[in-house]
């Protein structure tokens, strides 16, 4: 079904979006999300930036939906900004529970209370001083992540590595993870490893399939990194990679997360203790 998706300005540079369907009560998979797509990046670099986007009319989403919505919240946040979802469908709502991004959204039952909550946030700021504000933290978002730029190295088709922090390193996975694809990941953290990174965040967004090799590579890193008093972190979002983590029991050993920062943050803390 296509979606029908617009948006709308509040009053002190709030803007809603809103995803609708042809019909009151269809179940809407996200099988034409990149309107939706198209929709966040333009206002996002039209410097609306503090955004709520209303699924109250939407009854199922997929992990194409819910890759949009996380490519939505980096680019905001990149930016500086802030966006938050209203949800009142019980499906969306467990979608979203179980693939962790309720650690990562701000979840409201209706566009009131969302405005609300993001007004309550700013509220001790002008228009012009809000402004000021997410301009300077995208600058600082942007220096950050060029400095990331220069270290980030492409390891072979649909594998990077970066150093985040002095720490902390990201390997972006962007093909399905399997026994012909599974080498290139093990030649990235090793090399990680070998250069002394022991804290690292693998971002299995965009998998949505992994086999037992590419488990048993993720397996063996995280071994060796506990050998150095280190630290592992996933980012998934697919339903089905999250189950296959669940049917063999690696959800016990693997803290996963639902998108980077929350992993980053959680490494963060491993480092420090690891430290003390």
């Amino acid at each position: 079904m296509q979606l029908k998706v617009s948006y709308e300005d509040q009053r002190d540079d709030i803007t809603v979006v809103r995803v609708d369907g042809e019909a009151q009560g269809d179940v809407l998979l996200f099988d034409s999300a990149p309107e939706l797509r198209q929709m966040l990046v333009q206002l996002a670099e039209e410097g609306r930036l503090l955004m709520v986007v209303d699924l109250s009319a939407v009854t199922d989403i997929d992990a194409s939906g819910l890759r949009v919505l996380v490519g939505g919240l980096k680019r905001v946040h990149f930016k500086g900004g802030s966006l938050s979802l209203v949800v009142t469908g019980e499906r969306v709502r467990a979608v979203l529970t179980k693939s962790g991004l309720t650690r990562v959204f701000r979840l409201h039952d209706t566009v009131p209370s969302a405005v609300g909550k993001l007004l309550e946030d700013y509220a001790d700021e002008s228009i012009e001083q809000r402004r000021a504000a997410l301009e300077e933290r995208a600058r600082e978002r942007l220096a950050r992540e060029s400095a990331g730029a220069a270290t980030r190295v492409v390891v072979s088709d649909g594998f990077t590595r970066e150093h985040l922090t002095e720490s902390i390193s990201l390997v972006t996975v962007e093909v399905e993870l399997d026994v012909y694809s599974a080498p290139s990941l093990r030649e990235a953290l090793v090399d990680l490893l070998e250069q002394g990174r022991f804290f690292l965040v693998v971002d299995l967004t965009a998998v949505e399939s992994i086999d037992s090799t590419g488990l048993g590579v993720l397996v063996g890193a995280l071994k060796r990194v506990h050998v150095h008093a280190g630290a592992l972190a996933l980012v998934v979002a697919s339903d089905r990679v999250r189950k296959q983590f669940w049917i063999t029991g690696l959800t016990k050993v693997f803290p996963i997360f639902g998108a980077v920062h929350p992993a980053v943050e959680f490494l963060g803390r491993e480092d420090l203790r690891a430290h003390a």
